[in-house]
């Protein structure tokens, strides 16, 4: 079954922007709220979508024509419509299971019911509930913003029916994008249980020991893979007003013998003194920092200049230091491990699930037991008086992951569960023929005769050694060639700078600077004439030089939010490996009016965008919404492809006699537009061969200007563009 219609049930941040997700995958939705006081009874559910719109909960803002507002007294009846329901009104139980009621009694039979509550367990929610709402019911609790938070915890009630967790987990992950997480049903689940109580440590002991925020956020931050934010920069974040409300939940539901109940920070003095005053951080501009450069300093009683603070980028260095700082991380750590360590088969069957939802709910790169796990587990042993049984467990197994198990709540190596649809490229080709390889790239042979042509240098840039392989693509007995990777940040991040800088300049050597301009050339057309069919698995980004590689193959799977652009002006130069002609010729088979400017314009646009805002897709390729995903997807339609492939014919396409001009930045931006207009200019229309040529010769010029070269050895060197 797929979910083609949706209700979400509570039009505030969480509800409409569970609202937008479903939209951008596709799925109509009935957002309902409270009727307005007004004329317009759809007043709040109409608000929520405006306000998604502003703060880009739509990938694009005509998603938003898929969601439709209503209101709870007048069309419940719409609830018969849907798929999938979800309650997204506020924590109280009360208001909850009234909305429970409604919902069974206008929901067509067997229609899933979630919640997307935080703190509320299911079997709380459901009070007295008919069985047959019980056997659809289960909690789906999405992260704000939900467009942008990866992590769903997934919580089944003992009646929950196979059949609805499977549609909600397939729905999730492969339609909705997100990492479904698999939660017991216990007060905070797993992300906020552990999350909350890490940042109570983090505050208390800072409360107790005199150590200022920016100290604190300093210490348990990047020596941690923590985020930037820190502790109290992600209360600010949060909200301080909310708080009081996220820790008395949680206190009030867990037992007194819990060790959060040694953390409630919200009854504090520096709390109370910070809500008092309105400082509710992001919200009122101001709670624990005051803007990029101020603290608040809890004697004065008011803000002050932030402090620099300086800590080993070590984090066991930093613990061992003897510094404030240290002790403070190694206090913050240990009691936070001891307690992961201490709740852990309470709260999942296995110590990964842990460490995903921190990874995923609060941004820390490692969890916290794969992090014990890097620090080495007999120096965290080291740290404790007493060392928690589950770390001596993972001691005597030798880690909390070992060669692809997993350690499991009760102290057992287990396998890792498997996520139905990823594939990692490593496991893929693992055992497969080698076909090709040198430095900078592999070519793979899978059984079914499907190639994989995996980069391995830095972000998946297109080297020398990665051209010099793509032009011997005609020569290999494949089926189908997909380009993919395991780098999540980048299907290929562009050419190689360093290496056109080089040549650059009046001094460089244009022989040179032309040969590495045609070998890029003439790579990515024998890889568009190779006799099989040619797809990407895009996600990350693909910018330049790896945005031309994409437009060189016949159909690719693009992750929604890939970073997709041609960032070449802000390094001297335009894109010049035929993606302008790609480009061109893909706007031309769409009928865009004013196909060469719409080119010149896009191809000038210095400013990645996600690939969903792209006009340019053709019916073969796939925008998702899962980068997990991309892949799989990839492979298929590889296979789909290979049957009765021809190779396309190469281009022979019309210039344009209209001026096409930049007058946008300075002369070298003037310069670059006018390099690129040489290519599109002209009467009737120029082959393969010849816009090649006109490519060389125009992005030999501009890159011998001297302003070029310094923009491109300034990039090239600081990553940072120069605006001369």
């Amino acid at each position: 079954m797929e979910i083609t219609t949706a209700a979400v049930i509570g039009a505030g941040s969480m509800g409409a922007g569970i609202a937008a997700l479903m939209a951008n995958a596709g799925i109509n939705v009935h957002l309902l709220d409270l009727p307005g006081e007004g004329e317009d009874r759809d007043e709040r559910a109409r608000a929520g979508i405006a306000t998604q719109v502003k703060r880009h909960g739509f990938q694009r803002p005509e998603f938003a024509d898929r969601v439709t507002p209503g209101n709870t007294e007048d069309h419940l009846d719409r609830l018969a419509e849907a798929e999938w329901i979800v309650e997204a009104v506020f924590e109280d139980i009360d208001v909850k299971r009234d909305t429970y009621a409604k919902i069974d009694a206008h929901r067509s039979p067997g229609t899933p019911v979630t919640s997307n509550t935080s703190t509320i367990p299911l079997e709380t929610l459901l009070g007295e509930a008919s069985d047959e709402f019980k056997a659809d019911f289960a909690i789906t609790h999405f992260f704000n913003p939900p467009r942008v938070m990866r992590l769903v915890e997934l919580v089944e009630g003992p009646d929950t029916r196979p059949e609805v967790a499977d549609l909600l987990r397939r729905t999730l992950e492969r339609d909705l994008g997100k990492v479904v997480v698999d939660c017991r049903d216990t007060p905070g689940f797993i992300a906020n249980r552990i999350g909350s109580f890490w940042m109570g440590v983090g505050a208390q002991v800072a409360f107790d020991n005199g150590i200022t925020p920016e100290q604190a956020d300093a210490a348990f931050g990047r020596p941690f893979g923590v985020p930037r934010t820190g502790i109290f920069g992600l209360f600010d974040y949060v909200g301080l007003q909310v708080a009081p409300h996220i820790w008395g939940s949680l206190l009030a539901a867990l037992p007194q013998d819990d060790a959060m109940q040694d953390y409630g920070v919200t009854d504090t003095p520096q709390f109370k003194e910070l809500l008092e005053k309105g400082f509710t951080g992001r919200t009122a501009d101001s709670g624990f920092y005051r803007g990029r450069d101020e603290v608040y300093d809890f004697t004065a009683h008011d803000y002050r200049p932030k402090d620099s603070v300086e800590v080993p980028a070590s984090a066991t260095e930093l613990m061992d230091s003897g510094t404030p700082e240290g002790d403070y991380a190694r206090e913050v750590f240990r009691t936070t491990l001891q307690y992961c360590c201490d709740t852990a088969a309470e709260i999942a069957d296995s110590v990964d699930q842990i460490d995903i939802a921190m990874e995923l709910g609060y941004g820390w790169k490692k969890g916290p037991f794969a992090l014990a796990d890097s620090l080495g587990l007999d120096y965290v042993a080291s740290l404790f008086d007493a060392t928690p049984a589950l770390l001596d467990s993972a001691r005597d197994a030798g880690g909390f992951y070992v060669d692809g198990a997993v350690l499991g709540t009760d102290g057992t190596l287990r396998k890792r569960q498997e996520r139905a649809g990823v594939v990692r490229v490593a496991d893929l080709v693992a055992d497969a023929e080698v076909v090709a390889r040198n430095d900078g790239a592999t070519v793979y042979k899978l059984d079914d005769g499907i190639g994989v042509f995996v980069l391995s240098t830095p972000m998946n840039s297109v080297t020398d050694d990665v051209t010099a392989l793509l032009q011997e693509s005609g020569q290999w007995d494949l089926r189908a060639l997909v380009i993919a990777n395991d780098e999540q940040r980048a299907f290929s991040a562009g050419a190689n700078l360093p290496r056109l800088a080089s040549l650059a300049g009046p001094d460089g050597d244009e022989a040179k600077r032309k040969a590495t301009i045609r070998r890029g050339i003439e790579a990515l057309l024998a890889l568009r004439r190779a006799p099989y069919p040619v797809v990407g698995a895009v996600r990350g980004v693909a910018l330049g030089g790896g945005m031309e590689l994409l437009l060189h193959t016949d159909a690719s799977v693009i992750h929604a939010e890939t970073r997709v652009g041609f960032p070449e002006r802000s390094v001297g130069l335009f894109p010049a490996w035929s993606g302008l002609v790609r480009l061109l010729e893909r706007l031309l088979e769409l009928g865009v009016d004013d196909p060469h400017a719409t080119a010149f314009e896009t191809l000038l646009n210095v400013t990645p965008v996600p690939a969903v805002n792209v006009d340019f897709w053709r019916d073969n390729d796939r925008v998702i919404m899962s980068p997990d995903h991309v892949v799989e997807q990839a492979l298929e339609l590889a296979r789909e492809l290979a049957g009765g492939y021809s190779a396309p014919a190469d281009a022979d396409l019309p210039l344009t006699d209209e001026p096409l001009a930049f007058d946008e930045g300075s002369a070298t931006d003037a310069a670059i537009g006018e390099a690129l207009a040489k290519v599109f200019a002209g009467e009737g229309t120029a082959s393969e061969q010849e816009l090649g040529d006109r490519q060389v010769e125009a992005a030999s010029d501009v890159l011998a200007r001297p302003e070029n070269r310094d923009r491109a050895e300034h990039m090239a060197k600081t990553r940072k563009p120069l605006k001369n």
